[in-house]
């Protein structure tokens, strides 16, 4: 079974929130999950964060959903696109947790060690450690 990593990051590179799900579960039976502690904040998201229930439950907590509309959207979505540039630095984050071979090819078959795994590339990345 293929595993899913969601994650949530600050502009500065603060890890938020981050856990995983099962490969079949869609990004957007999630998204409420995973910003419901952020407050106050342009939350720059994929197209596959975008719908209407989500974009209004983070609009009630005080934030600014930064998200492109997907193309079958009738009305198009304006976003502000400099803000919606800070999400490559979670494309980079994700990027950099997959050199490891252990978490690209999934070796783990428990979800613990692979979530322990996890945790030990990001700190490895953020304190920007060379092993």
């Amino acid at each position: 079974m293929t595993t899913k990593f969601h994650l949530a990051m600050t502009a500065d590179g603060h890890l938020v929130e981050g856990f995983l799900t099962g490969g079949n579960v869609n990004d957007i039976s999630v998204a409420d999950q995973l910003t419901e502690d952020v407050y106050g904040c342009y939350i720059p998201e994929d197209k596959g964060y975008d719908s209407d229930k989500h974009r209004i439950a983070l609009e009630s907590q005080n934030n600014k959903p930064v998200i492109p509309g997907r193309k079958n959207r009738i009305v198009k979505i304006e976003y502000d696109k400099t803000i919606y540039k800070l999400r490559r630095k979670i494309e980079i984050f994700f990027g950099k947790l997959k050199e490891n071979k252990r978490l690209a090819l999934r070796y783990d078959k428990s979800d613990n060690v692979f979530l322990a795994f996890i945790a030990l590339a990001a700190i490895k990345i953020l304190l920007k450690i060379n092993l």
